[in-house]
C-alpha cells in the first residue's frame, strides 16, 4: 500500500490537480445525466483508481510487468474530466463560473516555462548545439559508409535524433539498469571518474570506433594521442579524436566484412544504434 501511495503522490505532484480531479468526479457523479458520458468520465476512472490502490492488484501487476505500475495512472482522463466539469459549471453559472474556474486554475497551476527541464531551443533540431557540432565533425562524407563513434553517455540520447550516419558502440540502453544491456567495457570506461588512454585505445578498437569524444573535464591517465589517436577538433566541453587503428569502410566487400564483424561482436541484429 505504501508503494502505491508513493506512486500516486508522485503522479499528482503538488496535489492540486489531484484534488480537482476527485472533486470533478464527485460533481459529475451527482449532476451528469447522460449515462454513457457518466460511465466514461466517472465510473471507469473511479474503478481504475480503486484497483490501483488495492495491494493484491499491485502484487499481481508487478509479477507481470515490474516497474511500470505508474502507467496505470496514464489511463485516467484527468484533464478531460476537469475541463468537462468546468464547462458544465460555466454553462450553468456563466459569469460566476468563469471567475471561479479561472481563480482555481491560476492558484493550482504552475508556470510551465519556469520549470527546470524547459529551456529555449538552441537550433531547429531542438538539440544542444554542442552535440550537432560534434556530430558534424565525425559523420561520414557523402558516399562513405556510416562511421562508429563513442560519445560520452550523457550525449548518446541526442546523436541518433540528429543523424543516422553515426553508429554508437553503446546507447541509452546502457544507461538504464533494468534494461539489462550487455556488458560493455568501453561504456564502463566512460563512466569512470578517470580514463586510461591505453584502455580507451584498446576498447575503441575492439568496438571498431573510428572516433572517440572525450570530455575536457575528464582526468586522463596517459597521452591519448600517443595511443593511436589523432586530434580532430574540439568544442567548448569535448575533444574529438580519430582512432588510427580502425579504417573507414567504402567499398561493398569491406562493408560486408564490417557487418560480419559487428554480428560477431554483438550477435546478429543486436547492434546498438541509439
Amino acid at each position: 500500500m505504501t508503494e502505491t501511495l508513493e506512486i500516486l503522490k508522485a503522479y499528482n505532484g503538488t496535489g492540486y490537480y489531484g484534488m480537482l480531479f476527485i472533486a470533478s468526479l464527485l460533481y459529475l457523479y451527482f449532476t451528469e445525466e447522460d449515462t454513457h458520458t457518466k460511465k466514461i468520465l466517472v465510473i471507469v476512472p473511479t474503478v481504475i483508481q480503486i484497483l490501483f490502490l488495492i495491494p493484491y492488484f499491485y502484487m499481481i501487476y508487478n509479477k507481470l510487468d515490474e516497474g511500470t505500475y505508474y502507467r496505470l495512472l496514464w489511463l485516467l482522463p484527468t484533464t478531460l474530466v476537469i475541463a468537462y466539469t468546468a464547462c458544465k459549471i460555466i454553462d450553468t453559472h456563466t459569469r460566476l463560473g468563469v471567475i471561479v474556474m479561472a481563480v482555481i486554475l491560476a492558484l493550482s497551476g504552475t508556470i510551465v516555462y519556469a520549470g527546470s527541464n524547459v529551456s529555449i531551443a538552441e537550433n531547429e533540431y531542438n538539440l544542444p548545439d554542442e552535440v550537432i557540432e560534434l556530430a558534424d565533425m565525425v559523420k561520414p562524407d557523402e558516399g562513405r559508409e556510416r562511421v562508429w563513434a563513442a560519445f560520452p553517455p550523457l550525449l548518446v540520447h541526442y546523436v541518433r535524433q540528429y543523424t543516422t550516419d553515426i553508429m554508437l558502440p553503446f546507447g541509452r540502453d546502457s544507461l538504464v539498469d533494468h534494461w539489462n544491456a550487455p556488458m560493455n567495457p568501453l561504456f564502463d570506461l566512460y563512466m569512470e571518474p578517470t580514463m586510461d588512454a591505453a584502455k580507451l585505445s584498446e576498447y575503441a578498437t575492439k568496438y571498431y570506433c573510428n572516433y572517440v569524444i572525450v570530455e575536457k573535464s575528464k582526468k586522463v591517465i596517459g597521452d591519448i594521442e600517443a595511443n593511436n589517436f589523432e586530434y580532430v577538433g574540439e568544442t567548448a566541453n569535448y575533444t574529438v579524436y580519430q582512432n588510427m587503428l580502425v579504417p573507414f569502410w567504402d567499398d561493398t566487400d569491406e562493408v560486408v566484412n564490417f557487418y560480419s564483424f559487428t554480428d560477431e561482436l554483438y550477435g546478429t541484429g543486436n547492434t546498438s544504434e541509439e
